[in-house]
């Protein structure tokens, strides 16, 4: 080979060259640069060294205020204080939950001999010569510089406890020179000024560990439900090990890491019996036993190994089960309480937290959260019982691995229900999950996002409304589309030709809605969903992809999210901010924080438009619809709402081994001063059966007419509204005007429904009693209740008489109602 002729070679040479003259020149000048070096150096330091000084000048009074807190927490006198506790209210008063920001007392130092186990693990792995160096371990930081330059990575860090303590208490953010020069002079003030036994108590209170944990005390009681002085050393080792890392170490988060650090602090402790502050009560035989220990540790937490759909380990346990639920002393309503909880802790310090009770005076109704946790949890069970049916056939029919797929599937199905007053926003009863219970309290009414299927049709046909596109009578095609390439399909095969809009929602033809988003305009689609959802257009744009899938559902959306639309339509098109706490005070009455419903809310969507769409949301729950509800003849109808059925997609069909079902339903109802959403599937989208309106729905119903016997219901679906429109009596079959004395019959007649003045619906010609009825339909209804006929009549259960307004003559039974309530007299 010729090198002269390799750039590569050529290159290494050139540099070879100028690398060579700038040793020489080095070299000849070396007094120079040595001494512009050392200057330098000096300079350096001094800036450095000065530099965190001033620094730490600046955060000297604050720490010295902070350490004397602490000193004074793990001090004996701290036992004469008696923390105050918090009291959540719901609306009539009752005590529905009482937590404490810590109810338990810190370590002190004269229980430190009661928290041996703790001491020993957290000496021997974080700082073993402890009780022996003046706050910096010189030995430490050598062997970890050595270990991580043999490991080519950090591995190994040499902050002792009181170095910790330094950084827990400054907390200066970023991990600069700076920073850490200043967190060493924090070390010499903290070695001055307090005892070791100060130093180490005050460490082992204020500790991250975890979740929200500060401290081992806290930390013990979140993971293991005991005091930190009950701890075995199976359990310290595992806290002890969260410390370098606790987002990634924590058992919660990452059960296999923290497993392995574990170990690791066992063996260590094993390794540094000395430490244990009372060595004749370590375990004999401690290090030979460790395994065995481990073994019997995982059997005590259910620790539990399978592997995932790539063959991966996947952990599971009950460690930290029950912490969520660690504060509180009264909790009726778990997923509410942590909100409120949680919102606390960020409103007032931890100061007013314990010197001070506070009253939180909340817009919960027990009864109807009661109801609503009845319902949730039978809907999902029965779910559940369909899925552990499905099992026992797969394995009757000799597939196991469908079996075992089917059986994973149940623990993580899940649900989630959230019912507000769309007037105010007052969120009256919430559910976060089927199990109260967790890990980690996730709530899905607020925190989860997942496509709502049919339910966002509401919205679409409420915009094609108000730019009058069309009316709930104008005749729309079912037919096949074709949008560059998008042809939307229906849940059903083939389609239906000719049929009224009020029916094309009814059974939630998706053609139509496809066709009604194109005419309403993305773009407008996304607008107004960023102004109900009180959100900035960017992030819309960000979270809704402009496609005309969008008007099937597409959009992710938590139930919140979903129940606010439903509530901004129930409300008159006005916008709605959910609203938890009425008012916070102290024991003594006095008033912290308040809030008042916005009564001069933003008009974001025509009030008629949002009418229309609510009388036309009743046709899903007539015989016209795909949930139909039972009632006795001749009352009015107070029901409407929406099913939504997201099927599991195909691309995913291979990680449940190719079974069917749905990924998500979902209903939302709406009664008077009511709107109640319904969320089930299962958090990783597997697939199970059922549908919005057998599940969802069904979960709603039982949930309402709960709500109906117990505590009432009113009597007004649609509330008054002042805005140009006429009702109207139609006749749902064909969607045209129902005449006085007809001659023809109307299989399902609907009374003051909301029009446009100007755009009314055609009259019917061509039917009489002989004539045959229409059929809107021909897939049956998967009902709750048998059929039965319905009849829509006024809010209040009469029929409206004819009228005439501002001299404008009305053929009968029209009503108009031009910015005149229908319900106050006119001239």
């Amino acid at each position: 080979m010729n090198y002269k002729n390799n750039s590569f070679y050529l290159i290494l040479e050139v540099l070879y060259g100028h690398l060579t003259d700038l040793m020489r020149f080095l070299w000849q000048k070396k007094n120079q640069v040595l001494v512009i070096g050392f200057i330098l150096g000096v300079f350096l330091t001094f800036f450095f060294l000065g530099g965190a000084y001033v620094v730490w000048s600046g955060e000297e009074t604050r720490v010295h205020k902070s350490l004397e807190k602490y000193r004074s927490e793990v001090s004996n006198f701290y036992d004469t204080f008696q923390p105050k506790s918090v009291k959540i209210l719901d609306r009539s008063g009752k005590v529905m939950g009482e937590f404490y920001r810590r109810n338990f007392r810190p370590i002190r130092t004269d229980n430190l001999n009661k928290h041996n186990v703790i001491v020993w693990a957290v000496l021997s792995s974080e700082d073993r010569e402890f009780f022996s160096h003046s706050g910096i371990n010189y030995t430490a930081i050598m062997r970890a510089v050595v270990t991580n330059l043999v490991q080519f990575r950090l591995s190994q860090g040499g902050s002792t406890i009181s170095q910790q303590l330094a950084k827990l208490t400054l907390n200066l953010g970023k991990r600069n020179l700076f920073n850490k020069l200043t967190e060493l002079y924090c070390t010499f003030y903290i070695e001055s000024h307090y005892s070791k036994e100060e130093i180490l108590a005050m460490y082992l209170n204020q500790i991250f560990l975890g979740e929200g944990n500060t401290g081992v005390e806290e930390a013990a009681r979140y993971y293991f439900r005991k005091p930190a002085s009950e701890l075995s050393p199976e359990e310290a080792a595992l806290l002890v090990g969260i410390i370098p890392a606790p987002s990634v170490y924590n058992p919660v988060r990452n059960l296999n890491i923290a497993l392995s650090r574990q170990k690791r602090v066992l063996y260590d402790m094993a390794r540094n019996p000395e430490l244990h502050p009372s060595q004749k009560d370590i375990p004999v035989k401690f290090s030979d036993s460790i395994e065995v220990n481990l073994k019997r540790f995982r059997t005590i937490y259910k620790v539990k190994e399978t592997k995932d759909d790539e063959g991966n380990p996947k952990y599971s346990s009950e460690i930290g089960k029950y912490g969520a639920d660690k504060d509180f002393r009264v909790n009726l309503a778990p997923d509410f309480n942590a909100e409120i909880r949680r919102f606390i802790l960020e409103k007032f310090s931890n100061e007013d937290l314990e010197e001070r009770g506070l009253l939180v005076y909340t817009t919960l109704d027990l009864e109807k959260q009661r109801f609503a946790e009845e319902a949730l949890r039978i809907g999902v069970d029965s779910v559940r019982a369909d899925l552990s049916k499905q099992e026992l056939e797969y394995q009757g029919k000799g597939k196991a691995d469908l079996a075992e797929v089917t059986r994973s599937i149940l623990p993580q199905l899940s649900g989630s229900m959230i019912s507000l007053d769309p007037e105010t926003g007052d969120v009256e009863a919430l559910v976060g999950g089927y199990k109260i219970s967790n890990v980690f309290r996730f709530n899905r009414a607020e925190e989860a996002r997942r496509q709502p299927g049919s339910t966002i049709k509401a919205l679409v046909y409420a915009l094609a409304f108000e730019k009058r596109i069309v009316n709930p009578s104008s005749k729309i095609k079912d037919e096949k589309l074709d949008f560059s390439g998008y042809s939307p399909k229906n849940w059903y095969k083939g389609y239906k030709g000719e049929i009224t809009v009020r029916q094309a929602l009814a059974q939630s033809v998706n053609t139509v809605s496809v066709k009604l988003l194109h005419e309403v305009g993305i773009s407008y689609f996304i607008q107004k969903l960023s102004a109900i959802l009180s959100i900035p257009e960017e992030e819309a744009e960000q979270r809704f992809q402009r496609n005309l899938s969008l008007a099937l559902g597409s959009g992710e959306l938590s139930p919140m999210e979903l129940s606010v639309i439903y509530a901004t339509l129930m409300n008159g098109g006005r916008r709605v901010t959910p609203r938890k706490i009425i008012k916070i005070t102290d024991m003594d009455g006095n008033e912290f924080y308040n809030t008042v419903p916005n009564e001069a809310a933003e008009q974001i969507l025509d009030p008629v438009a949002c009418a229309m769409a609510v009388n036309t949301l009743q046709s899903v729950l007539t015989e016209e619809g795909t949930m139909t509800l039972k009632r006795k003849e001749g009352d009015p109808f107070l029901y409407a709402g929406k099913t939504g059925t997201v099927q599991s997609p195909k691309l995913k069909s291979s990680k449940w081994k190719g079974i069917k079902g749905v990924r998500d339903v979902w209903f939302a109802g709406l009664t008077p001063r009511n709107v109640t959403v319904v969320w089930v599937g299962h958090d990783e989208g597997a697939p199970f059966p059922g549908s919005g309106s057998g599940v969802s729905g069904g979960i709603w119903y039982k949930y309402i007419q709960n709500v109906k016997s117990k505590l009432g219901m009113g009597n007004q679906l649609i509330s008054s509204f002042v805005g140009d429109f006429v009702k109207v009596d139609v006749c749902a079959d064909d969607g045209t005007m129902i005449e006085v004395n007809p001659e023809y019959v109307c299989k399902v007649p609907l009374y003051a429904q909301y029009y446009y003045i100007g755009d009314l619906p055609p009259k019917r010609i061509g039917f009489n009693k002989s004539d045959p009825q229409p059929n809107i339909s021909n897939v049956p209804n998967d009902a709750l209740d048998e059929d039965s006929e319905i009849s829509t009549y006024e809010s209040d259960g009469t029929k409206i008489q004819p009228t005439a307004v501002d001299s404008v003559e009305l053929e009968p039974p029209l009503i108009d109602n031009r910015r005149v309530r229908y319900n106050e007299e006119t001239p």
